[in-house]
């Protein structure tokens, strides 16, 4: 799970710094919102994004499975052309869902949503476990509020 988060992360550092130099981005308003949050407000935080993470996994594996059961018993494809295939719709289904996320910005939520989510849907693909999906998502969010975190900390440090 842990393993799946950080490799996550690394293509997104990857995919992200490839966005930056050749298209403007948008920011995550979530990720600037766990910088503001302390003490309990930040527990609170976390936990919501917990079940919201869970929620995004489910609605990333239920077509995933549909699309992959009409590949392969009504479209006879072999289950590994499912698969990629499958993953390959999920993944723009799923960044589709964070455009608003991302100000609409069709390029860099398709390049690094869609990335992110194919590689977190591999848990699931290997495991078919939904827990193991889910944690290899808490991690990966939360790692990335950790350097939001980290990162106010430090600025506000460094003004103070």
């Amino acid at each position: 799970m842990v393993g799946f988060a950080i490799l996550n992360i690394a293509i997104t550092f990857v995919v992200g710094s490839i966005m930056i130099g050749v298209m403007e981005t948008s920011a995550n308003d979530a990720v600037g919102s766990a910088a503001t949050q302390s003490g309990g407000a930040l527990v609170l935080f976390l936990a919501r994004t917990a079940i919201q993470l869970f929620g995004e996994e489910v609605m990333s594996i239920l077509p995933f499975l549909a699309i992959l059961y009409w590949l392969v018993a009504r479209r006879s494809f072999s289950r590994k052309t499912a698969v990629i295939i499958a993953t390959l719709l999920v993944a723009i289904i799923f960044a589709a869902a964070h455009l608003p996320t991302y100000d609409w910005n069709v390029p860099q939520t398709l390049m690094g949503v869609g990335v992110a989510r194919i590689v977190l849907l591999l848990p699931y693909i290997i495991t078919k476990n939904i827990l193991v999906s889910t944690g290899a998502h808490i991690v990966n969010d939360w790692m990335m509020f950790a350097v939001s975190i980290f990162a106010a900390g430090a600025s506000s440090a460094d003004t103070g």
